[in-house]
């Protein structure tokens, strides 16, 4: 299955009182078919979640000065100040690769919709895989990312045929990850998970893909049928003698 490619746009705000954003923007490529579309998803104390998309050639986030990213599409205009250094990670497997570049592992963030208008933490990252996405190397992938006032979480965690294990605590890779229902730990660090407000779950072609469904069914059967979950969590960051509030957004993929 040559010619296959997938650039995947992922970017997110938060704050304490549990006022959400995430966006994706998506092109993905496959023999003669050509597709792009975005995602939107916005959570509020009083509104629960709400989503928007559209299969359309969006523009891209764009850079505007060495730290700073700006989306502005119809009537969305978000940005995202960098907090700390870029993270990247090569994933090889004897399929293919996966670039993860995640751009901005702590910013300030600001969003405007007509609707909804707050500011947070954020997070931007982007991914190109470069062969068929029904061939990934692994069957349960974690993911998250944690922002408090002074430190910052990004963990990835594959099982099964190509394993990984990595948490970066404030930029530096820890390979002692432990994730459990209640607590993410590490060297240096304990985050106390509080209580999970679901903001997606389901599959991910009537999810993030919904835009493309009819298109997708061309492809081979199990191309997008994995299942995402992804929930918004306040808990607390221990690191030494220290605790602050945390805010977290994470997701376990099954496929």
């Amino acid at each position: 299955m040559s010619g296959f490619s997938l650039k995947k746009w992922y970017l997110d705000a938060a704050d304490d009182q549990g006022n959400v954003f995430i966006g994706y923007w998506i092109s993905l490529h496959w023999r003669a078919l050509s597709l792009s579309g975005y995602q939107y998803l916005w959570h509020s104390p009083g509104e629960g979640v709400i989503t928007q998309s559209e299969m359309t050639r969006q523009p891209e986030p764009v850079w505007q000065g060495p730290d700073y990213l700006i989306w502005q599409y119809k009537n969305l205009n978000a940005s995202w100040k960098s907090l700390a250094e870029s993270i990247e990670k090569t994933i090889i497997s004897d399929r293919g690769e996966i670039e993860w570049h995640c751009l901005q592992p702590k910013a300030k963030s600001k969003i405007e919709l007509p609707q909804f208008c707050f500011t947070g933490w954020g997070y931007a990252e982007y991914i190109n895989i470069n062969f068929p996405i029904w061939n990934l190397p692994f069957k349960t992938l974690f993911w998250g990312r944690t922002h408090s006032e002074n430190h910052y979480l990004v963990w990835i965690k594959m099982e099964e045929s190509d394993n990984l294990n990595i948490v970066w605590y404030d930029g530096k890779p820890d390979t002692s990850l432990v994730i459990s229902d209640a607590q993410i730990l590490g060297s240096g660090f304990s985050l106390e998970l509080g209580t999970n407000i679901p903001l997606r779950k389901g599959k991910f072609i009537s999810t993030v893909l919904r835009p493309f469904e009819n298109i997708i069914k061309l492809f081979p059967k199990k191309s997008f049928i994995f299942d995402e979950q992804k929930w918004y969590n306040l808990g607390i960051l221990k690191t030494g003698e220290t605790s602050e509030k945390a805010i977290t957004i994470y997701e376990k993929v099954t496929w």
